[in-house]
Order: structure tokens, then sequence, then C-alpha cells
């Protein structure tokens, strides 16, 4: 049995850790060096000082409506005793903690918006999820630029979908940190309610809308708050401006239920699990209505804002995001039984450019979008179980590398779901 350490969180303590490690002539110089850089020079950077604080303490000091945003009660203050610890760690005063605080805060969201307007690294990130005999499980591969391949690389064709080897499962120890509040949000795979994030893979707007302030409060940490996915996706829309992201995700809880969540900075799409108990998302591509037509739309005005048409590399990749998520649907539908076996075959396909979820980089690829595969697992939410595979670079695909299995403790007073296979004894699979 893996060791288990809980850990209260204290904001004040966590505060005074990060002050202490930052400095205050450290805090101060990246204060300065914010106002001055080149998202809040003529905005933040144009107020004196003084009135900079008093703004950003009159913000600090007001509570949020929290009749619209209950869990913001639990939070707020929390926000509060963080800072004052940063105040007392770093040997400064709360309003230059504060300001510190916001300063970074908006030059974070400030960047992230600027940098991602009119470009996008390419990249074909996909995700799948099923709800069948093995348990509830789904996983991702994960695609990126890499390295410069070696001078004598060469190019080898990768078999339709790889065969498994399997490593002895690791059991870890579990640090786990416990909230004043709500549930312990890791706790393995998912939170102690066994609700789980199975994959999130980006999908960038292009001109998408502004990101919200909403300093002093970041994020919100839906785990936290969430006993069941219903609720996990209630706060999601609740929170839609404070948890902002341009991401396609697929949580699900142990009772087989299942969203995907489409998400840019300030909207919000869900597509529930139907009766074939199996969802899939991909890089590029929207499929709710609402979120189609939002995407769809800014692609039009990006291409009248610059000129281009609907042959650029842009709208091509664009292109093959949709023929992948066709790819997808395709594989979640063959008759393997939505378990273990189903969802290895679906992150080791090797169809051809630009449909293939496993991508070595081959030469049918174009020339506009040379990512490979670095990363491929899956969570298995039912049994708390993750299973690894990475690139090792340029000699092994993840699909060629023997499986990691790592096994956590299953959270107490977790109930087995009626009809559900019981519990595999082992976990060792040999290649066939």
């Amino acid at each position: 049995m893996a060791k288990i350490d809980i850990i209260p969180v204290i904001p004040f303590d966590e505060g005074v850790a990060q002050g202490k490690a930052l400095g205050r002539q450290e805090l101060r110089a990246r204060t300065a060096a914010a106002l001055r850089g080149r998202y809040l020079k003529a905005t933040l950077g144009a107020m004196s000082r003084t009135g900079l604080a008093r703004e950003v303490m009159a913000r600090l000091e007001t509570p949020p409506d929290y009749g619209r945003y209950p869990e913001l009660e639990d939070l707020y203050p929390e926000k509060l005793d963080e800072l004052r610890g940063l105040a007392e760690g770093s040997a400064c005063t709360l309003p230059e903690a504060a300001v510190y605080s916001y300063v970074c805060f908006r030059q974070h969201i400030e960047d992230w918006y600027w940098r991602h307007q009119v470009c996008g690294e390419p990249g074909h990130c996909s995700g799948v999820m099923f709800d069948g005999p093995d348990g509830v499980i789904g996983g991702q591969s994960s695609e990126s630029l890499p390295p410069p391949a070696p001078v004598r690389y060469r190019w080898r064709p990768p078999p339709p979908h790889a065969l498994l080897r399997q490593l002895k499962a690791d059991r870890p120890p579990l640090a786990l940190r416990k909230p004043r509040t709500g549930y312990i949000e890791s706790w393995g795979v998912g939170n102690e309610k066994g609700v789980a994030l199975l994959c999130g893979v980006s999908c960038s707007v292009l001109l998408d809308e502004p990101i919200e302030d909403t300093w002093p409060i970041g994020p919100v940490p839906l785990l936290r708050f969430a006993g069941n996915v219903r609720e996990l996706a209630a706060l999601y829309e609740r929170y839609t401006l404070h948890n902002w992201s341009r991401v396609n995700q697929i949580w699900a809880d142990t009772s087989g239920q299942a969203v995907a969540v489409e998400k840019c900075f300030r909207r919000i799409g869900l597509r529930w699990i139907g009766p074939d108990r199996t969802l899939w998302v991909t890089e590029g591509h929207y499929e709710s209505p609402e979120m189609a037509a939002y995407m769809r739309a800014k692609r039009l005005e990006y291409l009248r804002r610059t000129g281009k048409d609907l042959g650029a590399e842009d709208m091509q990749y664009a292109t093959d995001c949709h023929v992948r998520f066709t790819r997808l649907a395709e594989l979640c539908h063959l008759p393997l039984g939505r378990g273990y076996k189903h969802i290895r075959r679906v992150l080791t396909d090797h169809a051809p450019f630009p449909r293939a979820i496993c991508r070595h980089g081959g030469p049918d690829t174009a020339p506009y979008d040379r990512s490979v595969t670095l990363n491929s697992r899956f969570e298995d939410v039912t049994h708390n179980r993750q299973f690894i595979r990475k690139w090792i670079s340029w000699k092994k695909f993840p699909c060629e590398v023997p499986e990691t299995v790592v096994q956590y403790p299953v959270p107490p007073k977790e109930k087995t779901r009626a009809g559900r296979r019981p519990e595999r004894k082992g976990l060792h699979q040999k290649r066939k």
C-alpha cells in the first residue's frame, strides 16, 4: 500500500515562503520591470506609484459578489491571507505585495492574449474517453515541434498501430494537499470524489476576445468544489471568465458521466457523453454549434484582416484538424469494446497524414506541420491508474517504448459502480 501524507494548505504560510524566496529587492525590481514592459507601459505604467497602489488596494479590499460567485467566499479570504504572507515574507508593505501580484497577473493575461491573436504553433494533440468494461478511461496523444533530427536519422514507416509491452506497476507515495474547505483536488488521477480531467488539448481561436481581469481572484480550482461532473460543468460555466483558456478537454467521474469542454477566453461549449459512451476532442476543432460558429466567424475575420485566402497555410491546418476529428470518431466506434485495448488502438493509430493520431513526421507530412508525438498517456478513473509512454528523442516514439503503469491508492469510501467488471488482478502484460 502506497504511503499517503495529507498536508493542510495554509495560504498565509505559502505566501510567506514565496516572499522569502523572492525578497523585497527582487519583488520591487520585478514590479518595476513589468510596468516598463510592452504590455503595461501605456496603462498601469503611466500611473503614479501612489495612484496605482491606491487603485489596487481598493480592488483588493472590495469583496466579490458572493451571490453570483458563492465559491469565492472561500477563495477571497485565502487570497488576502496569501498576500499578507507575501508581504511579511518579503519584508515589504501589503500595498507593495498587492501591486506586485496585480502587475504580474496583468502581464500574464496580456502576454497570453497578444501572443495568440494571429498565430499559433500547429499541433495535433488529440484526446479520447470511453466508459466500458475496464472502467471509465481516457487520455491523449500530445504533439509538438521536436528538436532537429540528427544528421544520420532515417525515418522508418510505423505499423498501422503499435503492439504493447508493459512495465510493472509503480505505486508512488502520495502527498495530498488538503484545502481548508472543499475536496482534495489531486488524489492520483482525479480529486477525492473521483472527478478527473482525462485530457486537455489546445485550441486557438484567431482574433479571440480579450481576457477578463478578475484579480485578485485568478483561476478557480474546479476540482476543489466538484463532487461529480455535473457540478464541475456548472462551475466551469459560472467561472468561465476566471478560468480563461483556449482548450478542448474531457472531464469524467467514476459513475461514467463525462463532458467535453470547448473553451476560449470568454466562451464555453459543452458536449455531454451519449449512448455510445465515448467522447473525443482534437486541436483546432470545436464541435458544439455555438463554439464552431464562433471559431468559423473568427477565421473569416482573420482572412479579411490579413488579406489571406482559404488556401493559406493557416486554413489548411484548420482543415487538417477537422479531418483528424472525423478520424477519431471512426476509431472510437471500432468494435473493440471501449476498454484498454480500444484506447491503445486509438492512441497508436498511424493513418496517413493528416489523419494519424500517433505522428512520426514521415515524408507525407505537410511542410507547415512538422509536429511529432512526444507523449501518449491514458488514465483509468475507476481504479485510479495511469498509463504513460514518452518519446525518446529521435530513437523511439511513444508507441515503440514500454508502457509505464502508475497505480495510485483509491480514495476512501469509494463505491464500486453497479455492473462494473471487478478490478483485474494483474497489470503486467507481455507482447503477444
